[in-house]
């Protein structure tokens, strides 16, 4: 139906199960090298010897890459085919998950991540692929929603498994599995081929300086949303000129696009109210996930709990993941559509307030249902919200679909890093903030304040003879637990905000839904019915 995408012919039932094996490994191969990255970018950091802002560069540069290839894929697929999609980008993943088990340097290790996003861009779509072989077309819709939902399973498997891999070999075990992982995704595709499909050509010169425009100004966007919170915003100058620069080039590549006869990206329809709401609501759903990733983790690290102490966790984050993906799968239809979007912003809500509550004496125990249901909510929104693109896509024309991937991907990606961005630089205010409350009230002539010192310097007294010296430390210790009491403060206020946010969002999104129910009702009703039956005439004598 669609050229550079695969036709699906009947297979017997083991190719099908096959296919949908291969699609789980390519869609965990895909999120899970990222994802040991991020979660384990303090032990790289140490081993290459990188500072802070080096090891934001190593994830930011990836998603970079990641976003900005999104841009030729389709066109990629539909003028090579979807053999060949699937073989170049696979090999070109796994060739750099292999040469990062040689990283001796920041350089080095900067360009293979960068390579690794522009590999790790396919394997999605390509998942999407396989487990759409894997069933048949009375499925095809929650074919789609299990083949795009895969890719979620990373993240969560990433914190489960990280501890054991870095026990056993320390971070170059984290890449031997990404490695190996790629190389097994390989093999399968080269031992079960996807069928191939429709070839058209689509390539033209025009596109490459597209590509350069709005490819580097998604680029600096990226770098601006990844980097900010770490040098600080308004104490790196590099910052606010990037963002110039990426408005510019933006624009320019918005006006290439708008003059062309056969644009890459449909400017016209990008522009259309509808479709800038969808992608709003996208990136919002994106930004109050942000919960997980900076809230929860933001929390966990806060209270010094090791990642040993979370497995268990993010073990059951990883069954809801998957028990959201099944489900959704399972009912999405024209019917549940909103049900479903509107249900997964109100659970994340939901969550987000519950864990609002969070104090010292907070544990990964206390997290287990406020997690599960926010993982449970983040599998949920995806199938909804990619059927209700296709189903502009499909009111537009099968033209655009280059743009709907595009615009798809660019609003989950900047939604969750402008989540992450804005989100983490409010906890830092607010923990700033709510450090000085707690020190203006800790003064010397307090007696709880006098009492607590002298407790303190106590513990000091087998180890530090001089009563000055024990003091300092007392009140070293003391301010160390103001410190994190403002921490955990501040990360209570951020899910405040999440869950003010979802809230806002939900009933946002619920207003659109009902208003297009009543304009369809309207439609219907409006249309002209066919005439009926007439009664036969009488005949007369």
């Amino acid at each position: 139906m669609l050229p550079g995408s695969p036709s699906t012919p009947d297979f017997p039932t083991r190719f099908r199960i096959v296919h949908g094996l291969i699609s789980l490994l390519i869609g965990v191969t895909g999120s899970l090298g990222a994802a040991l990255v991020q979660v384990n970018l303090p032990a790289i950091q140490g081993s290459l010897g990188l500072t802070p802002n080096q090891g934001a560069w190593l994830i930011t540069i990836y998603v970079m890459t990641n976003i900005s290839m999104n841009l030729l894929l389709v066109k990629y697929r539909q003028q090579f085919g979807i053999r060949r999609f699937a073989l170049v980008f696979l090999s070109l993943y796994t060739v750099a998950a292999f040469a990062h088990l040689a990283l001796d340097n920041f350089a080095m290790a900067l360009i293979l991540r960068a390579i690794s996003g522009v590999g790790a861009a396919a394997l999605t779509a390509l998942a999407m692929f396989y487990m759409l072989q894997a069933f048949p077309a009375s499925f095809r819709i929650g074919a789609l929603v299990l083949g795009v939902g895969v890719s979620q399973l990373g993240a969560p498997l990433a914190r489960v498994i990280s501890t054991g891999l870095l026990d056993a070999a320390y971070w170059q075990g984290l890449y031997a599995l990404e490695a190996c992982l790629a190389a097994a995704s390989l093999a399968a595709v080269l031992l079960f081929r996807l069928p191939q499909g429709v070839r058209i050509q689509v390539f033209a010169r025009i596109d490459a300086l597209t590509f350069a425009l709005l490819g580097g100004g998604l680029g600096l966007v990226v770098a601006t949303l990844g980097l900010g919170r770490i040098v600080w915003w308004f104490e790196a100058p590099w910052l606010g000129w990037c963002l110039i620069v990426a408005v510019i080039m933006l624009v320019a590549g918005s006006l290439v696009e708008h003059g062309r006869a056969h644009p890459l990206i449909d400017t016209r329809w990008v522009a259309t109210a509808a479709f800038l709401r969808f992608c709003l609501n996208i990136a919002l759903v994106r930004v109050i996930l942000s919960e997980q990733t900076v809230g929860a983790a933001g929390l966990m690290q806060a209270l010094g709990l090791a990642q040993e102490q979370q497995r268990l966790l993010y073990g059951l984050v990883l069954a809801a993941t998957a028990a959201g993906i099944v489900l959704s799968a399972m009912t999405l239809n024209q019917k549940t559509l909103a049900t479903q979007f509107l249900m997964s912003i109100l659970l994340i809500a939901v969550a987000a307030f519950m864990d609002s509550g969070s104090t010292l004496q907070t544990g990964p125990g206390q997290l287990f249902l406020s997690q599960a249901l926010l993982a449970f909510a983040a599998a949920m929104f995806l199938g909804p919200s990619f059927m209700f693109g296709i189903g502009q896509l499909l009111t537009r024309g099968l033209g655009s679909i280059i743009t709907f991937s595009v615009m798809f991907g660019v609003a989950q990606n900047l939604g969750g890093l402008f989540g992450a961005a804005m989100l983490g630089t409010f906890q830092t205010v607010r923990a700033q903030q709510h450090a000085v409350g707690l020190a203006e009230r800790l003064t010397g002539a307090d007696p709880t304040v006098a009492a607590t010192l002298q407790g303190y310097a106590g513990v000091y007294a087998s180890t530090q003879a001089d009563p000055a010296l024990r003091a300092a430390d007392a009140s070293v210790l003391l301010t160390q637990q103001v410190t994190q009491q403002a921490n955990i403060l501040a990360f209570n206020d951020v899910f405040v905000v999440i869950g003010l946010i979802a809230l806002v969002q939900f009933f946002y999104a619920g207003f659109l839904f009902a208003r297009l129910a009543l304009r369809m009702k309207a439609a219907a009703n409006a249309a002209p019915r066919p005439p009926g039956p007439t009664a036969p005439a009488r005949e007369t004598a």
